[in-house]
């Protein structure tokens, strides 16, 4: 079977893909939220700080940037509109002081620079010049300003993305191909030492990159029958439904048997491994 041309990032964001990663918004917030406030807390945000969140998605983490800062202000950027908008609509109904740009922030300009600090919850794996973007973001920063982000360790640590896969062996047309960990991709920051160069080559200084390692929710709590019907929707086992044309009803099926050995009272539970880096301006 041949492989289709890949879209571009900001085609891939703005398709039917990026329209439902907005309808499964919540759920994602919940099942990140483990790995989310660890880094929340090393970023330590100040009252009237100016923070970017980079690739912030549907908000999620600009809104909680600018519970934190009050009278400072917190800016999200995206490719994804249908990402944007719903993170549009969410900060109307809060009243948070956050706004949010449709921009790559690796390549158009950031008129609310500088800020005081950078955050990015998996949005800085998907440039297609790492080195280049995170030199440009610290040059949006003031002097002594500060990022954090949180990034994807390998494939074969994360269970919640490479445990589903295998379960879905007996019905694949053919094997799944690993992507490339030098590509823009999820996996393109699971190497300590590629981002200690990256960040180094860019400018950053005093740089800590810790590992994260715990346990996440599968579509943020529910048993295993609504956990199957979120990785229908999001992640490896969706991309290989689509490109391998599988019968979605037989794929959940084989998902819920296997998401059922998982299953606690909070839900189905499966690992997840991360860094979580920061660095100076």
């Amino acid at each position: 079977m041949s492989d289709p041309a890949r879209p571009t990032q900001l085609e891939y964001w703005n398709s039917k893909v990026g329209e439902e990663w907005a309808r499964q918004a919540d759920l994602m917030d919940r099942m990140l939220q483990p790995l989310t406030q660890p880094a929340f807390d090393l970023l330590d945000l100040k009252p009237g700080e100016r923070v970017l969140d980079i690739g912030c998605g549907a908000g999620a983490t600009t809104l909680a940037a600018a519970s934190l800062i009050r009278g400072g202000q917190a800016v999200g950027a995206d490719i994804s509109k249908p990402l944007l908008d719903l993170a549009r609509e969410r900060a109307n109904a809060r009243g948070a002081n956050a706004h949010f740009i449709e921009a790559d922030v690796s390549a158009a300009p950031l008129p609310d620079a500088p800020f005081d600090a950078a955050f990015s919850r998996f949005g800085v794996m998907f440039f297609d010049d790492t080195a280049a973007a995170f030199a440009k973001i610290r040059a949006a920063l003031n002097l002594g300003g500060r990022i954090v982000f949180i990034s994807w360790r390998t494939f074969a640590e994360n269970g919640w993305s490479h445990a589903p896969l295998a379960a879905l062996k007996p019905i694949l047309k053919e094997p799944i191909t690993p992507a490339d960990p030098n590509a823009p991709g999820p996996f393109r920051l699971q190497d300590r030492e590629t981002i200690a160069t990256m960040l180094a080559a860019s400018g950053w200084r005093d740089v800590s990159i810790t590992p994260w390692d715990g346990e996440v929710l599968v579509g943020g709590g529910g048993d295993a029958t609504s956990a199957a019907a979120f990785l229908l929707k999001i992640g490896p086992c969706a991309r290989a439904i689509t490109d391998q044309q599988l019968d979605p009803a037989q794929a959940q099926r084989l998902l819920a048997d296997f998401l059922r050995k998982h299953e606690t009272p909070a839900g189905v539970t499966l690992p997840a491994a991360t860094w979580i880096v920061r660095a100076f301006a």
